[in-house]
């Protein structure tokens, strides 16, 4: 908690391990306590797997990331200079500091804490989960979780943004970019006079047009245990965000922005598709990271 101002918050304050390192809310409480951060936390899982960071995408590495949130006012209330320089002045940090970064001058503490914390983030890779066993052979996937793969890959046009094997924007072949999508998404879950969210999202950080309301394809991985969902946390539950889905993100309730890049037309997915869909979604749960793979 000394990363931040006050010596109240840290990353788990919003990254709790044990909700996958996200923290449970819509979107995550101010440093103050009180007043709410514009957007949901994400989960750190496979999140050095990523070439994008932020759900703007506006980061491209682990320590940009770090410190963007060592320096946000409402985040951390500081800065990571002052962050860095609180940290050495405890004896076992600094022992800790000298081993890790020998020779390192004062002038540096700043991007080595980042860079510290973003080795941390990188342990936590975990590829092995029921699809990812099944993948490799052991046949562990029962048909109702087929059934629901083979929606995700077709009727349900899941897999047509959220690429195999991170399940996230991560385009193939060469992973090198995540992709960010405008899917229309409400600024409050009702059906009557709903409107679309305010968060213009991407178009923020690049001012081009094509990007108001786009945001990033996040992962699906653990996504059982990352609820509630989308940029605002406007969904509680995997069946309302497949039911927003099904009837065709923002034109199904009458708020998409001209730029939607989720397709009109609604899915007609069944009660039944719907159902499997979901049951084949908890296999991509896996929180055990470095765990031997073969």
């Amino acid at each position: 908690k000394q990363l931040s101002k006050e010596n109240n918050r840290s990353c788990a304050s919003c990254h709790d391990p044990s909700k996958a390192f996200t923290d449970g809310l819509s979107t995550s409480v101010s440093v103050d306590g009180h007043s709410s951060l514009p957007r949901n936390a994400p989960t750190l899982w496979n999140v050095a797997l990523q070439r994008n960071l932020f759900l703007d995408n506006r980061s491209f590495s682990l320590e940009d990331q770090v410190m963007q949130v060592l320096n946000n006012a409402k985040e951390m209330h500081g800065s990571a200079q002052e962050a860095a320089k609180k940290i050495l002045e405890h004896v076992e940090y600094r022992t800790m500091y000298s081993t890790a970064y020998p020779g390192a001058s004062e002038e540096t503490a700043a991007q080595n804490i980042c860079n510290a914390i973003a080795c941390y983030e990188r342990t936590l890779v975990a590829l092995n989960s029921k699809f990812d066993r099944h993948m490799r052979g052991k046949p562990v996937l029962n048909r109702q979780e087929i059934d629901g793969f083979n929606l995700f890959m077709g009727k349900a046009k899941c897999g047509t943004c959220h690429f195999i094997p991170l399940f996230s924007g991560a385009k193939p072949p060469r992973y090198y970019y995540n992709e960010t999508e405008v899917i229309g998404v409400p600024d409050n879950n009702t059906k009557i006079n709903a409107r679309l969210d305010e968060d213009e999202g991407r178009y923020l950080i690049t001012g081009l047009p094509l990007h108001k309301y786009s945001f990033k394809t996040t992962t699906l991985r653990n996504i059982v245990l990352t609820a509630p969902y989308m940029h605002n946390g406007v969904f509680k539950t995997l069946e309302e965000v497949v039911e927003f889905y099904d009837n065709g993100g923002g034109r199904g309730l009458d708020i998409a922005p001209r730029n939607q890049t989720l397709p009109f037309e609604k899915l007609n997915l069944t009660r039944a598709e719907k159902k499997n869909l979901i049951t084949f979604l908890a296999t991509l749960t896996d929180t055990i990271p470095g765990k031997k793979i073969y």
